[in-house]
């Protein structure tokens, strides 16, 4: 599914950022681990190719539970004022770049840090899949070991689980329980 003009990577960056934060650790938890989460989107990359700082770990730890707010959004106002929030702190400006000969559409405050740039990046991508699909997409993980997030591409937007593995535990216990109540 593509979201908006935007793209989907912007989008997978924004859910990836959240579920860095899991129960047991926080996988962004240094500077040179939030170094290795960025490698993983060389296609997006900060402005500049500039390298995250101390500041910008801590920043980026606030942005990630704003970002999480977005998900755990009841209806479409209060993700839109999450979003709108991130997006004012940040001084979001449309840009237009080229990448592989096409012109593409960015929003990111220039010159800046790589938590602005992130944080324009994903609010923007997130705000692209509210306003052309509605906040029904954003889900959390309902397996009670999993705090995971993510965006509902189901054509009738069933989601509940973040992906296969926590769908396969939880109706694994399901049968269990079911027959231990027979037994």
């Amino acid at each position: 599914m593509n979201f908006a003009h935007y793209g989907d990577r912007p989008a997978q960056l924004a859910v990836d950022l959240v579920n860095t934060d899991q129960i047991d650790q926080d996988e962004i938890g240094t500077i040179g681990k939030l170094e290795i989460f960025l490698e993983g989107f060389p296609d997006l990359g900060p402005p500049g190719g500039a390298s995250p700082t101390g500041s910008d770990l801590s920043e980026v730890h606030s942005l990630r539970d704003k970002l999480r707010q977005v998900f755990d959004s009841p209806d479409e106002g209060t993700a839109m004022g999450h979003l709108n929030d991130i997006l004012t702190e940040r001084g979001a400006s449309a840009r237009i770049s080229m990448h592989d000969g096409e012109p593409h559409l960015h929003y990111e405050p220039l010159g800046s840090s790589v938590a602005a740039w992130m944080a324009a990046t994903t609010a923007m991508a997130l705000a692209g899949v509210l306003v052309e699909h509605g906040v029904s997409r954003f889900g959390s993980c309902r397996a009670g070991t999993c705090r995971d997030v993510f965006i509902d591409t189901t054509r009738n937007r069933s989601r509940i689980h973040c992906g296969s593995s926590c769908s396969t535990r939880e109706a694994v216990a399901a049968y269990r329980r079911r027959q231990a109540s027979h037994g």
